[in-house]
């Protein structure tokens, strides 16, 4: 299990990518789950699950894989 706190937060868009890739490659090459916080939508879109916390409450947000 990886676990990731805004981990494009500082970096400019094409980087932030980059990191996407690498995480996304990384979790599925040795079956891992990533556990991701973020603000930004394009990084949460890498997701297979979101869950959106917003005032206190949780949404499971699934998408279909």
């Amino acid at each position: 299990m990886l676990f990731a706190d805004e981990p494009t937060g500082a970096l400019d868009s094409l980087n932030g990518e980059r990191v996407m890739e690498l995480l996304t490659d990384a979790a599925r090459s040795t079956n891992a789950a990533v556990v991701l916080v973020t603000h930004e939508a394009r990084v949460a879109a890498y997701s297979d699950r979101e869950i959106v916390v917003r005032d206190g409450k949780s949404r499971d947000m699934e998408r279909a894989v």
